[in-house]
């Protein structure tokens, strides 16, 4: 009957603090513009997620406690446990609110990050042993950095699906849900339980707000916190007095968000990208360029969250761990099979892993063989093939050892990535590289990297004519580029020369 009490109480109590901080974030500038590139809603959106959840679950879990005196009364790990997850979620949502409103950098987000779950390990949820198909890992001296890493990328994974309307706020539901079943079934942890329904009565009630169109955004503060609090209690629900964590019921409640971070993670990589990046490589945006509307989006993903949970739940009934297994396999079956989602970045992988192998198994290769030429189209559905081909036509006429293009422009919808690599004798200290921001009316395309070893006589000479070799290039982006704008009908920006290419950090440019 708590739960139901736990429920509602959560529910309502966020109903009516949502509208209030949403007045408080417009009077402090806490909105959300956009900014034609990632964010394309008209309006300014106040960003309210992380104090509503907090506050609604805070006060939820005092009404439901005060009317349920005895409830955490078995063991004072459980109160510990309470104390430190909302210790850590009001430091999580102060790293959200400061990222909202002034932007952080990935790192210093991350740095918020490590010392919110920091406060939380002492909680008694630290993993010092793992169990799947029977067998037992002991981490030993590494538990605390397990626990860590798996608290990272559980808030991590929410954050970065926060995309679409309404996504991470009903991907919360489904795995709150999820958890609160599991915990049910086994039984033992009324701290997890009461925990995990305050939290899916919490954000039902902001999803009013947050559902397509949405009224009020969850941002940073609100995705950070709600993956913090899934993650703590994830791990809990398979816990066995707080020792060894059966390993496929948290993995396949998460199985859905972590695969989109670990997606994200190859897929910049290996197009040579930073992993802060952004992009519109994920989940939500593969379904949404499949034809999902918002509201089938929505579904799709409830729907795949609840196989994975599912699958979870039936497993900790029956106590056979391969249910759960299935359930994760069908959902990414599902995904990759139908090429929605995960196919093209398992294609870089295993293009990856067979050059590697290749480079260790084969024979002697001569110099100047040209050991790949690749090209991926992440998004979008434009030629980029010409331009390419003139690329890599300038790499062998100025014997470059190695050319990599990177084009993102998610205004547009194109993502394209091309990497080109020559078997070269050039020795470490005679190499030069360059990465060139590629900008046509001074709107960001992408960028261009090039190395190779320098040629003879005076370098200014040569550069010269390095750089003059890059003319027929260029003419092809700018073209393609506003053949691209002319069809997507984007606004022009003010004008400029053409394409700026740079090879510095700090602002100054070289117009071609």
């Amino acid at each position: 009957m708590f739960g139901f009490t736990a429920f509602v109480t959560a529910f309502f109590v966020s109903v009516i603090i949502a509208p209030l901080v949403a007045r408080f974030a417009r009077n402090v500038g806490l909105v959300d513009q956009s900014d034609n590139h990632r964010k394309l809603h008209v309006q300014a959106v106040p960003l309210t997620g992380g104090p509503t959840v907090l506050v609604s679950t805070v006060v939820a879990l005092a009404v439901t406690l005060w009317l349920y005196p005895g409830l955490l009364q078995p063991t004072v790990n459980d109160a510990k446990f309470l104390g430190l997850l909302f210790l850590s979620g009001g430091l999580l949502v102060l790293v959200g609110m400061i990222d909202d409103r002034y932007g952080l950098r990935g790192r210093q987000k991350l740095v918020g990050q490590i010392l919110a779950a920091l406060v939380l390990l002492p909680s008694g949820i630290i993993v010092s042993e793992i169990s799947a198909f029977g067998f037992t890992i002991s981490f030993g001296d590494l538990a605390s950095i397990m626990t860590l890493l798996w608290l990272l990328a559980a808030i991590n994974a929410l954050n970065l699906i926060d995309g679409v309307d309404g996504l991470a706020s009903t991907t919360g539901i489904v795995l709150s849900l999820a958890i609160a079943a599991v915990l049910f079934i086994l039984g033992g942890r009324p701290d997890g339980l009461l925990v995990s329904l305050v939290l899916a009565g919490t954000l039902s009630g902001f999803l009013i707000y947050n559902f397509p169109p949405a009224k009020m955004f969850l941002g940073d503060s609100g995705s950070m916190l709600i993956g913090l609090i899934l993650g703590a209690i994830a791990t809990k629900c398979s816990i066995k007095q707080y020792a060894a964590v059966v390993l496929i019921l948290p993995t396949a409640i998460w199985a859905i968000p972590m695969f989109d971070v670990a997606m994200a993670v190859v897929r910049r990589k290996l197009t040579g990208r930073s992993i802060y990046e952004t992009d519109h490589g994920h989940l939500h945006h593969c379904l949404q360029r499949k034809g999902l509307g918002a509201i089938r989006l929505l579904a799709t993903m409830a729907l795949l969250c609840t196989i994975t949970g599912a699958g979870a739940v039936v497993a900790s009934y029956t106590g056979r761990e391969s249910i759960a297994y299935v359930g994760v396999a069908t959902s990414l079956s599902l995904l990759i099979l139908t090429r929605s989602f995960g196919h093209t970045e398992m294609s870089l992988l295993t293009n990856r892993l067979r050059r590697l192998a290749g480079s260790i198994l084969h024979r002697y290769v001569p110099s100047d063989t040209v050991l790949h030429d690749e090209e991926v189209r992440l998004n979008g559905d434009h030629n980029w093939q010409q331009l390419w081909e003139t690329l890599t036509a300038f790499a062998e006429r100025f014997e470059m050892d190695s050319v990599e293009l990177i084009v993102n422009l998610p205004l547009i919808g194109e993502e394209y990535h091309g990497s080109w690599k020559r078997k070269a004798d050039t020795k470490n200290h005679e190499k030069w590289t360059s990465e060139i921001p590629l900008i046509v009316q001074d709107m960001r395309v992408g960028c261009l990297r090039v190395a190779g070893a320098l040629g003879e006589g005076s370098i200014c000479k040569w550069m010269s004519d390095l750089i003059g070799g890059l003319e027929g290039f260029e003419a092809e982006l700018v073209l393609l580029v506003e053949e691209l704008r002319l069809q997507n009908r984007v606004e022009q920006p003010s004008a400029s020369s053409g394409p700026v290419l740079s090879t510095t950090d700090d602002g100054d440019q070289v117009a071609l």
